[in-house]
């Protein structure tokens, strides 16, 4: 691992800043590698993967107002980290350690991705040389379409890509966090903490078994109309929710077949259930109170008493619509990062803690 960094204080004591930079490598991580059948296992544990980090962390902090009995003070912090599976003993991909939770949607080390992807079935699209079952050559059929067009088979419904590939990232793009507080009279003290995740994806799968349970507020949408790509599954303004195929415009019925088929969480295909996962999180709020004098000192031998209010996780903004999008079926564990299923949301909490100093 090489790193450098730099720090520096700026206007005497009003600010400092302080930048880093990394550059890792890390070979011989043992993973569950496949095994020949003919010895009787399917996996074995090897010495398999090569991993390489790269990233920057900044941090900036503020102290505009510090005067005696009044202080406000404001913290950045930034951080970016590019992972990447650089070898795998030649193999693509080895699905990372899940509990046997799914098989549709797997956190996967990919040679050219980043760990914990996840890895699973998506409707059949242009631009990925996909051959259907029947043997269709999609690209061929897709014409003119732009990549990743959804194609659409001559029943009139997407066809299924049987291609296991990645869908996913739930690693972020960068993160970052906004802290602030004031201080009145050295006694009373306002802080405030929001967490910033900008990017990365979740497979929602609780949205996926509702729908096929036929309990979730979309599935109300039945034994209805449609066409795929004009009003339903429609096209986005980037070109790439097109749709290509023999069954372009062709009316179909969405009812309880769709949803407990190929448009369910149960089916083949999980990618329909991607969603971002990015979020700003009002991580915590706090009030805090110092009780100091000579008298408590006298009355009760404490210097000091320290008071404070606490309440976390108070609210998220999001996209996500899902439980909550920083959940983890595997809680700390990459292998299903981004994957949720039924998971508790992050606790909503209240603490009121007593300091006693001496």
């Amino acid at each position: 691992e090489l790193e450098g960094g730099i720090d520096l204080q700026l206007f005497g004591s009003l600010a400092d800043l302080s930048v880093t930079g990394y550059n890792s490598k890390t070979v011989g991580v043992i993973l569950l590698t496949p095994a020949a059948p003919s010895t009787g296992y399917l996996q074995q544990a090897s010495n398999a993967g090569r991993i390489s980090n790269k990233g920057i962390e900044v941090s900036l902090n503020l102290r505009p107002i510090a005067r005696p009995n009044f202080a406000w003070d404001v913290g950045l912090q930034w951080g970016k980290n590019k992972n990447e599976v650089t070898d795998l003993l030649g193999i693509d991909a080895v699905d990372l350690p899940t509990g046997g939770y799914f098989t549709g949607a797997v956190g996967s080390a990919v040679k050219g991705s980043r760990v914990g992807v996840i890895r699973g079935q998506d409707f059949a699209r242009c631009g990925r040389g996909v051959i259907l079952e029947d043997g269709t050559n999609v690209d061929a059929a897709c014409g003119s379409a732009p990549k990743g067009a959804l194609y659409i088979g001559a029943d009139g419904f997407p066809a299924v890509d049987g291609t296991i590939r990645v869908i996913a990232d739930g690693n972020p793009d960068w993160t970052g966090s906004v802290r602030s507080s004031v201080n009145l009279m050295r006694r009373l003290t306002l802080s405030a903490l929001l967490d910033v995740k900008h990017g990365g994806q979740n497979w929602n799968g609780t949205k996926g078994a509702l729908y096929n349970f036929g309990t979730h507020k979309d599935t109300e949408f039945r034994n209805v109309d449609v066409v795929f790509g004009t009003n339903y599954m429609p096209a986005k303004p980037n070109g790439s929710g097109a749709v290509a195929g023999p069954g372009v415009g062709k009316t179909v019925k969405i009812n309880q077949g769709w949803y407990q088929g190929d448009g369910s969480g149960f089916g083949a295909v999980s990618a329909q259930f991607i969603e971002d996962a990015g979020y700003a999180k009002l991580r915590e709020v706090s009030i805090g109170y110092t009780l100091e004098s000579a008298g408590l000192t006298r009355l009760t031998s404490f210097s000091s008493i320290d008071l404070r209010l606490a309440g976390r996780n108070l609210k998220t903004w999001t996209d996500y619509t899902g439980v909550d999008p920083e959940t983890n079926l595997g809680g700390a564990e990459v292998a299903i990062r981004g994957i949720e299923y039924f998971n508790n949301p992050q606790s909503k909490s209240f603490v009121f803690s007593i300091g006693l100093n001496r």
